[in-house]
């Protein structure tokens, strides 16, 4: 089985907003990089995506494309940063952010969601795709549930997450054809 791992294209949000679960649109450009990335992708693919505008916008045409068909999933949004949302990252408290960053993977923000929780719900997505009666799998989500997606494939430690880049509109692909996940491509 192979799957494919697109982070959506850029939001169209100001540069240092916190933001996770905040439902931002897809800046211009959408139509090129779906070009791009049906190129890339098996027609038909079936494609799961997150229900944030900043997913759909993408995943919307890029199955009109492929003749795919379009599963929204919920557990693929992005983590749920709490009070921070929508705010810059300048007025948030340094307290606060050092307090998290100390252990992200169990502190959450305030009225927010820890990595921990995220990771769990987006393993769940991980465990369901071999029952999907398909060889390969389309996700379009946010930056945090890809690198989580990643960590449970290739079996890295928990604060891996953390030194994965996603880029925006980037393509990766999982492989389970030798026998065990592999990476074999990423940001595409």
């Amino acid at each position: 089985m192979d799957v494919y791992l697109i982070r959506h294209t850029t939001p169209d949000i100001d540069p240092g907003i916190c933001h996770g679960r905040l439902d931002a649109p897809l800046r211009s450009g959408v139509e090129d990089r779906v070009e791009r990335l049906a190129g890339a992708l098996p027609q038909a693919a079936p494609i799961t995506t997150a229900a944030s505008r900043r997913c759909r916008g993408l995943a919307d045409p890029l199955a009109a494309r492929l003749g795919s068909t379009v599963t929204v999933d919920d557990r693929l949004r992005e983590m749920d940063f709490g009070h921070w949302e929508g705010r810059p990252w300048r007025t948030i408290a340094r307290a606060e952010t050092d307090a998290w960053t100390r252990d992200f993977w169990n502190r959450a923000p305030p009225e927010g969601e820890s990595y921990a929780a995220m990771h769990a719900r987006v393993a769940a997505v991980w465990e369901a795709l071999p029952g999907r009666g398909s060889d390969s799998a389309v996700l379009i989500a946010p930056a945090g549930p890809l690198r989580a997606l990643i960590t449970i494939a290739l079996e890295l430690p928990a604060e891996a997450i953390l030194r994965i880049h996603v880029d925006h509109g980037g393509l990766a692909r999982l492989s389970d054809a030798t026998g065990g996940w592999r990476l074999e491509f990423s940001n595409r």
